[in-house]
């Protein structure tokens, strides 16, 4: 063979390495850049992902947190209605108390006592009744005891004048049978609360119609 010959075979496999070699670099440069891109997608997923969890966690923490103010905000509210309400009320009820203590220094007010007396024995249904009441009113319990007398002569009714009613007691009686076994309370405070049990509600209703009926205040 010829050294020509030699030359240019030699020179044509200096060729085909640079080629292979060249080839087997691209190859290698694009695998990397594909599993560069690969590696860099997957990274991206993950903190899309992550970033995506992280903003529910934050929206969810965000509507908790309004939810609970809402929530506050409301309670505040209806405890402000609640309050107006109860002074509302507690000023009916100091009118109301007003006008029954004014009751005990009007001229029927004698008549009154003489039927919570007639009440009080006709519920007891008992021939010995003990009074008591307020030791201002001593004086027109005992007139009162002389007119029923007249009604129930059979019917012995003494005055406790040893325990009276509280001073703070509005007026009327209690009425007492078998050794303060029973005892009805006739007493213009205690009448005063059982029409305001049964009122109230019905008057909360009608002037506070967006709160529901509260347990009547005694």
């Amino acid at each position: 063979m010829s050294v020509e010959r030699k030359e240019a075979q030699l020179k044509k496999q200096i060729e085909y390495i640079h080629q292979s070699a060249e080839s087997k670099r691209d190859e290698i440069i694009s695998n990397a850049n594909q599993e560069s891109e690969k590696e860099k997608n997957t990274i991206i997923e993950k903190e899309k992902v992550k970033i995506d969890l992280e903003f529910n966690k934050k929206l969810k923490e965000t509507e908790t947190k309004k939810k609970i103010s809402h929530s506050q905000e409301l309670s505040a509210a209806r405890l402000q209605l609640l309050k107006a309400e109860d002074i509302h009320i507690q000023s009916l009820l100091t009118e109301v108390r007003d006008k029954l203590i004014k009751s005990t220094q009007e001229s029927n007010y004698p008549e009154i006592l003489i039927k919570l007396i007639q009440e009080g024995i006709k519920k007891l249904q008992d021939n010995n009744i003990t009074i008591r009441c307020v030791e201002r009113d001593i004086k027109l319990v005992e007139k009162a005891i002389k007119q029923i007398n007249k009604e129930y002569p059979k019917i012995k009714i003494d005055i406790d004048t040893m325990f009276y009613l509280e001073e703070s007691v509005i007026g009327g009686v209690t009425i007492a049978s078998l050794g303060d076994r029973i005892i009805c309370n006739n007493t213009l405070e205690h009448r005063m609360n059982q029409a305001l049990a049964i009122a109230l509600p019905l008057i909360r209703k009608i002037l506070f119609p967006s709160l529901k009926t509260q347990t009547p205040i005694q």
